[in-house]
């Protein structure tokens, strides 16, 4: 029931008590429909168009949320839990989504039997806890190895996009392992994502590969300089080898062209000292994150010194953690501690471009991951998928403990509920069964995509875990290659215990507020009309406020730097 007119300002509308529940939770289930299609490995793409009429195609569940527009401010809620799982864990977006949106349907159910919503909220958080308590007692500890390691990875990259289209799947799951062993310290459980640069070209994705070291995408400054260099001895420096320009401006008041000469040979003499500097210290490749003049670059190059000019800062941190180079503050005093190494440094052409290369280094603390795709679209993508199971690892380094995949965990924490939930007295009981509905959604949904029966599975499945009870967990779960349900453990289908603990505490969360939320009152924004020099009439929010209109302004900035109010 809402509140009638005459209560409320004309500006403030009321969507009314029942009305309000109801639509949250059946917003929250049809953003899960949207979703649950993409989910698993036999799971379909979604495709984005934006304003600009530029697509994208995704299996990313985190990407394709952050892309669409909702409305609803309840589907806003499920996309910020969404988010929150992303940035936590880096996976399970999916997962989360569709568990709020069975949960949210399954509490419709619940409603129209008459069940209040806080009991349905008891229900659904006792069956949180004992989610998580079985999710401690089953989950099992894991050395930190590269075996389980290429398993976790191998499983994650299972859903992504970039599996069917990567011949050698296996290779790049080798790939991402190699990187995160060369940079993590597994005594410590230490391990910064960062540390691992992930450099793009268009080209064949088999030619994606892991170097031990840095990709600068840049050439060398001068044509005259070496291509290549053994035995690098490395600088980084962030001092220009240029005319000083000043920050303010400056007047220098010069009467004759003696005094020109002078002030123009004294910049050229500050700048030759600054390069014989370097070159007295050993060091064969210079990488400036400022300007290199061309007197400079040519005398590095009759040094047989390679330099590269206006490098980004990120490239520089990266260097100095994959070659122990410092950055230079000053050229003055160069110490030999401020000098890294390389075996080889040398310029490379990749696809359209040319690149240079820092490979060979010692311990590497940061590597490169270069990848290669035939198009923007899939590049992106693949970066995505390179970074989850980037993420995975991470996830299992600072946790070493994993669960079965497949839906396996869910499957069985779903059975373990309908056991207890029969010492729970009231209507908290329905609440805990509809939970346990709601955990099968992730194995069934699975079966679904890959072309399973729903039902022959869910009876199948039920039965598998009810009868494993000879005192050791069974996993069984769904292999979508073979569709059929299997024990994932077997087959090495595994996933990190702290994904699963993430997924279940934030879908709890966000499926409490909606179910807390009994009325919405939205002021209504004011609509601004006016009127394009072309005569186009049309209307959008924000009031009166000021913007522009300039044909002009228009043309000058192009379709893609237009406000976005042109598209409202």
């Amino acid at each position: 029931m809402s509140i009638p007119k005459g209560i409320l300002a004309d500006d403030i509308t009321n969507a009314g008590r029942g009305e309000t529940l109801i639509g949250n939770l059946l917003a929250a289930s049809m953003l899960s429909d949207a979703i649950k299609t993409s989910f698993g490995p036999c799971g379909l793409e979604k495709m984005y168009i934006d304003i600009m009429g530029e697509s994208i195609i995704t299996k990313d569940g985190g990407t394709f949320l952050r892309k669409i527009d909702v409305e609803h401010p309840s589907a806003k809620v499920v996309i910020d839990g969404a988010n929150t799982v992303d940035n936590s864990v880096g996976d399970g977006t999916k997962s989360s989504v569709i568990l709020v949106g069975s949960l949210a349907k399954n509490a419709i159910e619940l409603i129209k039997l008459g069940i209040s919503p806080a009991v349905i909220i008891t229900g659904y958080q006792r069956a949180t806890e004992l989610s998580l308590e079985t999710l401690n007692e089953i989950s099992e500890t894991r050395n930190l190895e590269k075996g389980i390691f290429f398993d976790l990875v191998r499983t994650a990259l299972s859903s992504k996009s970039m599996s069917s289209l990567v011949d050698d799947s296996e290779n790049l799951s080798k790939i991402i392992v190699d990187a995160v062993c060369s940079i993590c310290d597994l005594k410590t459980n230490y391990i910064e994502v960062d540390d691992i640069k992930i450099e793009e070209k268009l080209g064949s994705a088999s030619d994606t590969k892991l170097v031990k070291g840095v990709i600068i995408d840049k050439t060398i400054d001068n044509r005259l300089m070496p291509r290549q260099i053994s035995n690098a001895k490395i600088i980084l420096i962030n001092e220009e080898l240029d005319a000083v320009r000043t920050k303010t401006e400056s007047e220098i008041i010069i009467t004759s062209p003696e005094q020109m000469s002078s002030f123009l040979e004294a910049e050229k003499t500050e700048v030759l000292r600054k390069v014989k500097k370097i070159a007295e210290s050993g060091a064969n490749v210079v990488f400036s994150r400022k300007g290199i003049s061309d007197m400079a670059q040519t005398y590095f190059a009759r040094n047989g010194i390679i330099s590269l000019r206006r490098v980004k800062e990120n490239d520089l941190f990266w260097l100095e953690k994959a070659t122990g180079a410092k950055i230079c503050q000053t050229i003055e005093k160069i110490s030999p501690n401020e000098i890294g190494t390389a075996n080889h440094v040398y310029e490379k052409e990749i696809g359209d471009d040319k690149m240079v290369f820092v490979e060979g280094c010692k311990k590497p603390k940061s590597v490169t991951i270069l990848i290669r795709a035939h198009s923007k679209k899939y590049l992106d993508e693949f970066h995505r998928t390179i970074l989850d199971g980037i993420y995975v690892l991470r996830d299992f380094i600072q946790n070493p403990k994993i669960v079965g995949g497949g839906g396996a965990f869910e499957a069985i924490v779903a059975n373990k509920i309908r056991k207890v939930m029969t010492s729970v007295d009231g209507k908290e009981q329905l609440a805990m069964e509809k939970f346990a509905d709601s955990l099968e959604q992730i194995p069934l949904t699975l079966a679904t995509n890959a072309g399973m029966d729903y039902l022959s599975t869910l009876s199948a499945l039920r039965s598998k875990i009810s009868s494993s009870n000879n005192g050791r967990c069974e996993w069984y779960g769904i292999d979508t290659n073979q569709r059929k349900i299997t024990e994932t453990f077997s087959k090495k289908i595994f996933e990190p215990k702290i994904l699963k603990e993430q997924v279940i505490k934030t879908t709890n969360d966000v499926i409490s507020i909606l179910l807390g939320i009994d009325d919405i009152f939205m002021k209504t924004p004011e609509m601004f009309t006016h009127t394009h020099a072309n005569g186009t009439t049309h209307a959008h929010k924000g009031g009166s406020l000021k913007h522009e209109h300039h044909n002009e302004r228009l043309d000058r900035l192009g379709k893609e730097q237009r406000g976005p109010h042109h598209y409202y």
